[in-house]
């Protein structure tokens, strides 16, 4: 009928709905992110000199940012880790998923409000 299919070949078509790729890039996007913003976060504290916010508040940021890298990097640790096995514990991607974020979030939200803080008037 057609041409261009040899008989007893067949095409390897990729999954199109691979969760598990998605899963693995969103977890590296938010690795670079969180490590982009941890050096964002102290060379501009390191930079401004004698900050008005206090070393508590700054190392209160710098863990929230660091956990953030550290929970979207055993998010990919874990997907390797169910390929290699096969065995499959998505209790703990979740939580990588839904963590990372909220972390970084609070790290980034926290720094501007003590950056916008320390603003001269």
């Amino acid at each position: 009928m057609s041409d261009d299919i040899d008989e007893g070949k067949v095409a390897v078509v990729p999954e199109l709905h691979d969760s598990s790729a998605y899963l693995y890039d969103y977890f590296k996007h938010l690795t670079s992110l969180s490590i982009l913003t941890l050096g964002g976060v102290l060379a501009i504290s390191t930079a401004a000199g004698e900050a008005k916010a206090s070393k508590e508040s700054m190392i209160a940021v710098v863990a929230l940012v660091g956990i953030a890298a550290l929970l979207a990097f055993s998010g990919t640790s874990e997907i390797v880790r169910q390929k290699a096995t096969g065995e499959v514990k998505a209790k703990w991607l979740t939580f990588y998923r839904v963590g990372a974020p909220i972390a970084l979030s609070l790290g980034v939200g926290a720094f501007l409000y003590l950056f916008l803080k320390g603003l001269p008037k």
